[in-house]
């Protein structure tokens, strides 16, 4: 083999080792960085009702749209999907609980160091069952999408919590 030929296999050698390293590096980086916070949630946190003055209220209040979640039901209680050693583990939700790494909180979950220690709160209100994220350092995620302001939560929706999934039944 020629001198030339050694050295393009060389180059061709090297560059295959960088994209290698590269590939290395992107799948380690998608693991640390958690889930993608594609769209952001939409949701009004004050509704007409909760206006605390007429002056405040819309004179005319428009019909809710009809979507999958009104079909899908009001959720009583949070399973554990992840972590394994968790999994099953199912919380009724009929007042108010407080997830985190706190000794305080109603669901407990002391392993998990991406939660913080107040992290979410998921409570009863008006016959619907919402979810708050409590100013948490990594976020409360819902069906992949951050919490940005209270939610409500419909049966088959995913919680996630640093790395722990709750899903609601």
């Amino acid at each position: 083999m020629s001198e030339a030929q050694l050295n393009i296999l060389n180059y061709a050698l090297l560059a295959l080792l960088y994209l290698f390293f590269a590939r290395v590096l992107w799948a380690v980086w998608s693991e640390v960085r958690g889930p993608r916070l594609g769209i952001q949630q939409q949701v009004v946190t004050r509704s007409a009702h909760d206006a605390t003055s007429p002056a405040e209220r819309p004179a005319a209040v428009a019909a809710p749209k009809k979507n999958n979640r009104a079909k899908r039901g009001v959720p009583s209680k949070l399973v554990v999907l992840e972590p394994k050693v968790r999994k099953g583990s199912a919380y009724p939700i009929k007042s108010e609980l407080t997830l985190g790494r706190a000794p305080t909180c109603s669901i407990g979950i002391p392993d998990d160091t991406f939660a913080s220690q107040l992290h979410t709160r998921v409570f009863p209100h008006d016959g619907a069952v919402w979810v708050e994220d409590l100013g948490s350092t990594n976020g409360t995620h819902v069906n992949g999408a951050r919490l940005t302001a209270p939610l409500q939560l419909a049966v088959g929706d995913r919680v996630q919590i640093g790395s722990t999934i709750f899903e609601a039944q």
